[in-house]
């Protein structure tokens, strides 16, 4: 029996999830590049969500443009996005994962922390599971175990699809050294460039930095930060969904949209996705906010407080729809467009099941 960490934290990461959730329910997709994509324009002006390992092997991968994978893998199987679809299969996943009675972590639809400090053997609880994701839902799910969350999501994107990665106590720098500074979390390509003309070029290098550079490239609180990161140290807690103060989804535009239909489903999409994570929460949300960046990256953000509290998509769409038109101009580009529920409370309270003269229509601004 292997000896517990003195703190053990398991990063879960589901393989190709919105992919493999169409091969799961589409059998005949088994195998075959398959490019889940984001935006009504399957064609030209939509974006790679999600491309199944057969399509990464082509050089598609997520955030690519449509128009471009189309030229790397013109035979491919081209999807819409089903938000709807994905949530029930994450939803299915975080309870199997929340039934071994642990500390968990959601962090997004693919993606969850566990806390197994007090397991007697967190590696092999964790192949258990990703057995029994497979065996139950037909996913393939990588893991990273390690001491602190960093680490831990580090590992877990070591060894994919269907890898377990651990990094034992005190091994946590020497697992990140060798990896491109690139792969540290916070390190955007801006700042890669920054530390490449330093000659930093790996999170070793980064760690062996002096921190007066850092101070001085990043700012005295980020330089540190950063540091801390590259050193393998992170003592952030987990934060269970009960303990979460919001919930929400974004979609970010590569090319900046400014198509009012697309942006009207994309929030009857995400609203029917926080429906179904309020609900499995047994949770109200009183508050709802959108957030909205234009081309020039300025961003704002809008909330709507309800006089009842609600988990129904319906009314998270129509109050969405109502912030949107107070404050978006019909035809002005946006670069993202994110819908958040916030201010929580049990569902003994009220509930509102409809804004009254709040719709989404479908042909005004």
């Amino acid at each position: 029996m292997a000896p517990p960490f003195e703190r053990s934290i398991a990063h879960l990461d589901l393989d190709a999830f919105y992919a493999t959730v169409e091969e799961v329910v589409n059998p005949a997709l088994k195998g075959q590049p398959i490019m889940v994509v984001m935006g009504e324009d399957l064609i030209s002006r939509g974006v790679v969500a999600t491309a199944s390992y057969a399509a990464r092997r082509l050089g598609v991968h997520s955030a690519m443009a449509v128009s471009q994978a189309r030229k790397l893998c013109p035979e491919g199987v081209y999807l819409p996005v089903r938000h709807a679809l994905y949530e029930d299969f994450s939803h299915e996943v975080m309870t199997l994962l929340a039934a071994e009675m642990v500390q968990l972590e959601q962090v997004s639809i693919d993606e969850a922390y566990l806390d197994l400090s007090d397991r007697a053997d967190p590696t092999k609880l964790m192949v258990e599971l990703q057995d029994r994701i497979v065996q139950k839902l037909g996913l393939s799910a990588s893991v990273g175990l390690a001491t602190n969350k960093l680490t831990a999501k580090m590992a877990s994107g070591y060894k994919k699809p269907a890898g377990l990665t651990v990094v034992l106590p005190g091994e946590e720098a020497a697992f990140l050294a060798p990896l491109a500074v690139g792969k540290l979390h916070g390190v955007g390509p801006k700042s890669v460039q920054r530390l490449e003309q330093h000659g930093i070029t790996t999170i070793g290098e980064l760690a062996e930095a002096e921190l007066s550079l850092l101070q001085e490239l990043f700012g005295p609180r980020l330089g540190i930060e950063l540091h801390q990161r590259a050193s393998g140290e992170d003592d952030r807690p987990i934060v269970t969904e009960r303990a979460a103060k919001s919930f929400s989804y974004e979609q970010t535009y590569f090319e900046p949209l400014s198509d009012r239909r697309e942006f009207w489903r994309q929030i009857r999409e995400m609203s029917a996705g926080l429906e179904a994570r309020l609900k499995s929460r047994g949770l109200l949300a009183r508050t709802v906010s959108i957030k909205l960046r234009f081309n020039d990256w300025r961003t704002i953000t809008r909330a709507q407080t309800l006089l009842v509290p609600t988990d129904q998509a319906v009314t998270i769409a129509e109050s969405a729809g109502e912030l949107m038109r107070q404050t978006w101009k019909r035809g002005t580009p946006l670069r993202l467009l994110g819908v958040r529920v916030s201010n929580f409370c049990e569902p003994d309270a009220p509930r509102q099941l409809l804004l009254p003269n709040h719709s989404l229509p479908e042909n005004k601004n």
